[in-house]
């Protein structure tokens, strides 16, 4: 293949080559993904939380601050937030 005396035919040949090439790496990432399954997965973050105990008193401040932080996250992905917002307090309406 002279870059002088490109014809047609070479043409097609380095495409049908670099397909080929394309769609063996897309099998070969195939057969990694498929291989994913039989790893073993970790069980340390289930075991981690039936073990710790969380008391009524805790659960209720730890909610409050969730939602705090929810209702921040919701104006900052409005992008809308301009520093004048303040929380005072935060009430479940139901």
């Amino acid at each position: 293949m002279d870059i002088q005396n490109f014809e047609m035919m070479d043409g097609v040949r380095l495409s049908l080559f670099a397909m080929l090439v394309v769609f063996l790496i897309l099998i070969l990432l195939q057969f990694i993904i498929y291989a994913f399954k039989y790893l073993p997965k970790e069980q340390n973050d289930k075991k981690s939380v039936a073990t710790t105990g969380i008391s009524p008193e805790d659960s209720s401040d730890s909610n409050e601050e969730e939602m705090v932080a929810m209702l921040m996250a919701s104006i900052m992905a409005k992008e809308e937030y301009k520093g004048d917002v303040t929380i005072k307090s935060v009430k479940r309406i139901s």
